[in-house]
Parts: structure tokens; sequence; C-alpha cells
């Protein structure tokens, strides 16, 4: 993962080729190479990848949540809300896999259900932490941009777990063209922690 994030995706195959070699059966595997190639933009892939994880290990849900990521890019959304919620009905308690289950919902053109999720998360944020990189996917999967750059903005202040993924994340690719989100990429916007954006 530390490879791929610095876009350095051939060694991260070539570890992870490695990793197959030693512990075949290992969970983790499959579903980071999910992860690394949803990140190459080599979908079908991941696609094919993520199958294999949610063969050989159907209980990480974090496997099935990137194996939906996959499936949502090449447009294939019914499946991947199918994969979202089971992961979900695994672990309840990660919200940002609700964020995600949302966003499927909105590209599905299920606005009052994202809505609907978006408003509890919402009430959730009052009491516990609710990752700010998924909202802002959320958020602007609903048309609601500027909301999505205060979210980004929030995501560096908060140190969000999902940072480090932010150059090379397909999800990103929607604020690229957007100056706000270069400055975002500078890392001194993250670490002075107040990377509120005009």
């Amino acid at each position: 993962m530390l490879y791929g994030s610095l876009g350095r995706t051939d060694e991260a195959l070539e570890v992870l080729g490695r990793g197959y070699l030693v512990d075949p059966l290992l969970p983790t595997l499959p579903a980071t190479e999910v992860m690394i190639r949803y990140w190459r933009r080599e979908y079908d892939a991941a696609i094919e990848a993520g199958g294999r994880a949610t063969a050989l290990h159907p209980y990480l849900q974090i496997g099935r949540a990137l194996y939906a990521q996959a499936l949502e890019f090449v447009g294939r959304a019914d499946e991947a809300l199918v994969q979202y919620r089971t992961a979900i009905t695994m672990s309840p308690e990660l919200t940002w896999m609700r964020a995600q289950e949302a966003t499927c919902l909105a590209r599905l053109g299920r606005r009052n259900e994202a809505l609907a999720i978006l408003a509890q998360l919402d009430e959730l944020r009052r009491s516990e932490y609710i990752d700010a990189c998924y909202m802002a996917v959320l958020c602007d999967a609903l048309g609601q941009r500027e909301r999505a750059f205060q979210e980004l903005a929030r995501a560096c202040d908060d140190n969000s777990a999902w940072l480090y993924s932010l150059n090379v994340d397909p999800k990103m690719d929607t604020f690229r063209g957007d100056e706000r989100f270069s400055r975002l990429l500078n890392p001194a916007a993250c670490l002075s922690g107040t990377s509120t954006l005009p």
C-alpha cells in the first residue's frame, strides 16, 4: 500500500506477488491487490481479484468494500450495492462504508435514500468520528460540491486515515481539476491543521 500510494504500483504488485508465494491464503493479500489494481485504474483486474477475495475470505468486510468500488467504477452499481450492504451487515460500525453505500445509491439515482444516509451520518457525527474523505465523495455525488470541499478540508484537519491515498484514488478524480484539491495535496496544508479552503 505504501508503494501504491506513492504511485509506484509496479513495485506494489511485485511485493504482492512475493506475498502470494509466502502465504497465498493470507486474507489481506487479495483485498490489497484489489486496491492496487483499482488505483492503477485496472478495474477488470480489480474485479477479478475482488471475486477471489470474497470467495476465499467472505467475512473480510474491507475486501468486499474494495471489490464494490471496482464494480461501481465499471458501471455495475447494483452489484456494488450488494457488496457494500453485505460488508455493512458484517461491520455496521464502519461508517465510511455507509458513506460508500450512499454514494452508490446517489449514482443509481436513488437520491432520497442517499440523502437519508447522509442525514444519519451527520447525526452520528455529533457523537462519533465520521471519516470526512468518504463524506466528501458522497456530498459530491449528491451535487453538494462546496460541502464536498469543506469535507476534504475537514479530512486534513481530522487527519483522516485515508489521506495517504488522495493522490492515487480514482474516487478523488472528480476533484482533480480544482485548484482547491491541488492545495490539499500539499502536505503542509494538512500538517498545519488549518486546511480551510476559500
